[in-house]
């Protein structure tokens, strides 16, 4: 069992993030939710649901797994932490669990497409996939971007000998938009996005570009009616108006929650 001594390595993804995700476990039913930390890293997100666990007087290893690719950084002694295949295979089987969740894995991910349809596999129908990733849209990194050629967290990287668990393991950024359409190619349906924190100097950039924001969303879009309209129907049409709000203009993460199709999702009376 685990002291509750401090973990000998930080975290390796903000902790606000960690607590918005945590926020959007709330309404499982705990007395029989099972919910696997996919990438779990040193196990700082699986230790906040052990602790929330124990608070209700249940034991976490009975309803949570984690897993990681390299599984001797997990440092939360009262989970076990399987092996992920060096090609993203999970270690589980189909529909295993209620909520699956993933914080900022999927940027070092080589393919993005077969890890989302591998989240996807492992929840339960009815179940949750939760997947959050560096927001490269909000305003301070499309700045970045048009400036110096790299949005905020990931730039140049070496060739050889990186980690693929740090900042040198950032490898393929993705946007909002590709993320929820992701998702909703590996079978999922009804994304959403939840801002983990609003950056200030998001706040300022986006009042100060939103002319020419609000100028050239309304170009874009007259060019999609008139050449593409069938991209702006249906799910499709929600997920590109959410890349253009507001909180993925100022939010530091993209915080995505979708949901696997087939069942409902059993939440705390």
């Amino acid at each position: 069992m685990n002291d509750g001594a401090p973990m000998k390595s930080g975290p390796w993804s903000a902790p606000v993030t960690s607590l918005r995700v945590l926020e959007l476990l709330a309404g499982l039913d705990w007395q029989r939710a099972r919910v696997v930390d996919v990438g779990a890293g040193p196990g700082h997100f699986s230790r906040l649901i052990g602790e929330q666990l124990r608070q209700r007087g249940l034991t976490p290893a009975e309803h949570l797994w984690a897993c990681d690719l390299i599984p001797e950084s997990f440092e939360y002694e009262d989970v076990a932490c399987a092996p992920m295949s060096p090609d993203g295979r999970l270690p589980f089987a189909d529909a295993s669990f209620d909520a699956v969740v993933s914080i900022e894995v999927i940027e070092h991910v080589e393919n993005q497409f077969a890890f989302m349809r591998e989240l996807a596999r492992v929840a339960k129908p009815g179940g949750i996939v939760i997947v959050t990733t560096p927001n490269t849209l909000n305003a301070n990194s499309r700045l970045r971007t048009l400036f110096v050629g790299f949005p905020l967290l990931f730039d140049p990287l070496p060739i050889h000998g990186h980690d693929p668990r740090t900042l040198s393991g950032h490898i393929h950024p993705i946007s909002p938009y590709f993320l929820a359409y992701n998702a909703l190619r590996a079978g999922l349906q009804n994304p959403t996005f939840h801002p983990d924190r609003t950056k200030r100097s998001g706040v300022i950039y986006t009042t100060l570009l939103s002319p020419a924001l609000l100028l050239a969303r309304s170009l874009h879009r007259r060019r999609l009616r008139r050449k593409q309209p069938e991209v702006l129907r249906d799910e499709n049409r929600d997920v590109i108006r959410m890349q253009a709000s507001w909180a993925l203009l100022t939010c530091r993460t993209s915080v995505l929650r979708a949901e696997k199709p087939g069942g409902r999702i059993r939440v705390d009376d």
